[in-house]
């Protein structure tokens, strides 16, 4: 059990390391469950410091995201003195863009990638590339690599020749 000021600490710890796999083991100290693996940049938000139910599968990248395993919106309407909470999944091998916002009760399927700014709230499939808000899968992951293996081909010829 972590107690407040060590909470306190941690969540301010993890704003000085450079590290992302040493920031995912602070959220692991905060009761956080994250896979091996798993790089986590100290740009995340994850809930409420770590009091969310959220999990996290193995070698995963974490860019600048929120993932909110909560929700006050509706708190004063409801009479209720506590969000609501639902758990959040990102299965192994996920890719979260900078500025995307997961939101409570969502499952990310294993391998799939949730492009820079879009708003999560349902589930993505597993091996599914999200972009927009409300998110929408735009294409299989399979198809982004294959764009981005041609822009590498033709970036490595761009070099080649120039030096010659």
């Amino acid at each position: 059990m972590v107690h407040n000021w060590q909470r306190r600490f941690l969540r301010l710890y993890r704003l000085v390391l450079s590290d992302p796999l040493a920031i995912a083991q602070v959220w692991r100290n905060l009761g956080v469950s994250v896979g091996e693996g798993t790089s986590i940049y100290r740009n995340v938000q994850l809930g409420r410091g770590g009091a969310d139910p959220i999990v996290i599968g193995k070698n995963c990248v974490l860019t600048g995201c929120t993932i909110l395993g909560h929700d006050a919106s509706t708190n004063r309407q409801l009479g209720l003195k506590s969000s609501l909470k639902q758990m959040v999944t990102i299965e192994d091998d996920c890719f979260i863009g900078h500025g995307a916002i997961i939101l409570m009760g969502v499952r990310v399927g294993r391998g799939s990638i949730v492009g820079a700014g879009a708003v999560v709230t349902r589930d993505v499939p597993a091996g599914s590339v999200v972009a927009g808000n409300p998110a929408q899968v735009i294409m299989m992951v399979e198809d982004l690599v294959n764009k981005r293996r041609v822009l590498v081909e033709q970036s490595l010829k761009d070099i080649v020749g120039e030096r010659e």
